[in-house]
């Protein structure tokens, strides 16, 4: 294929994915759906692209997307807005990550899909309902403003903890053998996370002084780009980890507000004032649209075997099963202590349970078993491909019924009170 039909296909692919969005907005069916199906095309289908050439720049791709998340997850992050807003969130976040591990990761083990460090491993990697498909939605759909902030916070930053625990795995799988020194893994981890916690802060906290010289320029964003690419590097060389690191520096580029009361912003930087923020939205943008067709290249349909199957049937039963149970204890913890007329109406528990649709998170983690070298992970990408496609399915059912539902209880509500 020519450089000129290439650029040419990736051009479309860029316009796909921004018609994807605007369809979205009429129709809420998730714009990833087509960019996956545009990538089945080009790739495994019809064989346009090489797909042996994309999964060669699978680990630089992914870990590209990862710094993106990480860091877009901390900007979002504000510490005093998160506190404020709603404790139910974390249980949502806390309890459907340990069912997701438990019942998906423990099926998987059951069937033979993998080993038991395998088998959590792919119960994190679906665990995370996506903020790029639901965060859209939220405003067009009729419920308490409470649930929607509790779904908002769920959906920005579950990605981060399911990424953090994975990391976790993957580096106790790294060090697994008949002699293993756990106490010595968890040093190791301690080390890791602390030491990236510790250079990130101090990184974070001096990019922020510098942004009062930085923001005046045309390019606040790029260089600040290129920061965390350096601090990705650094990590490389302290035996840290890359991904605590952008984290935290994303929490405190998101923080001023922390900053000010800490007296850390010693030049009252502010982000709302500055670019970075709607170019990071622009960037992330663009390489999520590539990145999900690129998912979509790289799929090998010989992995999809009847037993491959048998295993997916499970795992969207389980991810179903666990959202249930997660959302129905969130609920049923809101409305404790409450009078019958303070209750939220039980409709809404269904709206928490219809926020399944998984995206890029799942899509990123699906990749880290494998590059970071660990055996018997190379069918996650395809589990993760096809829960993708199944969970935004059922989220765009379940948002259809619950808005016609919530309609119809509405419109019940107002003749009954007109006839009285």
């Amino acid at each position: 294929m020519s450089p000129s039909i290439a650029i040419g296909i990736i051009g479309i692919v860029i316009l796909l994915g921004f018609i994807g969005e605007m369809f979205f907005s009429f129709t809420k069916i998730p714009s990833i759906l087509f960019l996956m199906l545009a990538g089945l095309m080009l790739g495994p289908i019809y064989h346009i692209f090489n797909q042996q050439l994309f999964i060669d720049f699978a680990p630089y791709l992914s870990t590209l997307v990862l710094i993106l998340i990480m860091f877009s997850g901390g900007l979002e992050l504000n510490f005093i807005t998160v506190f404020k807003s709603s404790i139910y969130s974390m249980f949502l976040i806390i309890i459907g990550l340990f069912l997701s591990i438990a019942l998906v990761g423990g099926f998987f083990y059951i069937m033979g899909g993998g080993d038991l460090m395998q088998s959590l491993m792919i119960g994190v990697i679906v665990s995370c309902s996506s903020s790029t498909v639901i965060m859209p939605l939220l405003s067009n759909i009729s419920v308490s403003d409470k649930n929607k902030t509790i779904i908002a916070i769920e959906s920005t930053f579950n990605d981060a903890f399911a990424i953090i625990i994975l990391i976790i795995l993957i580096n106790f799988a790294k060090n697994s053998s008949a002699h293993v020194n756990y106490l010595s893994t968890a040093v190791g981890l301690l080390y890791s996370f602390g030491i990236s916690s510790v250079i990130a802060i101090a990184f974070g906290i001096i990019w922020f002084i510098l942004l009062r010289y930085i923001s005046k320029t045309k390019y606040a964003y790029s260089i600040t780009f290129g920061g965390m690419l350096i601090l990705y590097l650094i990590m490389h060389f302290v035996k840290g980890n890359g991904a605590i690191a952008i984290l935290v520096f994303g929490i405190v580029m998101g923080n001023e507000e922390l900053l000010n009361k800490l007296k850390i912003n010693l030049f009252k930087m502010s982000l709302k004032d500055s670019s970075i923020k709607q170019f990071n939205y622009e960037f992330s943008f663009l390489i999520r649209t590539l990145f999900f067709v690129f998912l979509g290249v790289v799929v090998e349909l010989s992995h999809i075997t009847w037993e491959f199957t048998d295993r997916l049937f499970i795992m969207i039963v389980m991810i179903i099963i666990g959202r249930y149970i997660s959302s129905s204890v969130t609920f049923y913890l809101e409305n404790l202590k409450k009078s019958s007329r303070e209750r939220l109406p039980k409709i809404e528990k269904y709206f928490l349970w219809s926020m399944i649709g998984r995206a890029l998170a799942t899509a990123i983690m699906a990749y880290m078993p494998m590059n970071a070298g660990i055996a018997g992970t190379q069918d996650f990408p395809e589990y993760a491909f096809l829960v993708i496609i199944i969970t935004n399915i059922l989220l765009t059912g379940g948002v259809y019924f619950y808005s016609r539902y919530a309609k119809n209880e509405t419109a019940k509500t107002e003749n009954i009170q007109q006839e009285s």
